[in-house]
C-alpha cells in the first residue's frame, strides 16, 4: 500500500504531515464540527479516510496527493496565504470556487476530497450514534459473502 507516516496526531498510511493538514482543513469545511458532532476533521474520521485512501490504486493516490498539494498552495495567489492557514470562511469560499470551476480537474479533485471526507465522517461509529444508526447489519448479503 504505501509507507506509514507518523504525525503529531497519529500514524497514517496515506497522509503525510503536509497532506494531512490540507485534508483536515478541507474536511472541516465540508462537515464542520458542531455541539455533539465532531465533524469530518476528527481523528476517527481522518483515520477512516486514510485507510480508504491507502487502499486505492497507486494512480488514484498520486492524483489526490497532487491535488492536495495544489489545494494548499493555490490560495496564495488569491489570499496571500496557504489553504490550511486561511480562515474557515475563506477556505469555504475557495473550495466553492473549485467545486464550480470550469476546469474539470479542479472539480474532480474537489469531489475526491469531499468523498473521502464524507466517508470518514459517516463511517465513524460516533456519527452512527449521533444519527441513531445501529451500524452495519451483519446479516446483510455483503457480510454473508465474506465481506468485512
Amino acid at each position: 500500500m504505501g509507507a506509514t507516516h507518523g504525525t503529531d496526531t497519529g500514524t497514517y498510511s496515506f497522509f503525510t504531515a503536509r497532506t494531512l493538514a490540507t485534508f483536515r482543513a478541507a474536511a472541516a469545511c465540508i462537515v464542520p464540527a458542531e455541539d455533539g458532532s465532531p465533524g469530518a476533521d476528527s481523528a476517527a474520521a481522518l483515520t477512516l479516510a486514510d485507510a480508504a485512501l491507502a487502499g486505492r490504486p497507486a494512480r488514484d493516490r498520486k492524483l489526490l496527493t497532487v491535488f492536495l498539494r495544489a489545494l494548499e498552495v493555490l490560495p496564495v495567489l488569491r489570499y496571500g496565504r496557504r489553504f490550511s492557514a486561511l480562515s474557515p470562511e475563506k477556505r469555504a469560499r475557495f473550495l466553492a470556487s473549485l467545486e464550480s470551476n470550469r476546469f474539470s480537474k479542479f472539480r474532480q479533485g474537489f469531489y475526491g476530497v469531499k468523498t473521502f471526507a464524507l466517508l470518514g465522517y459517516y463511517g465513524s461509529a460516533g456519527t452512527w450514534t449521533e444519527l441513531g444508526y445501529p451500524g452495519p447489519r451483519k446479516d446483510a448479503p455483503f457480510y454473508a459473502k465474506g465481506g468485512s
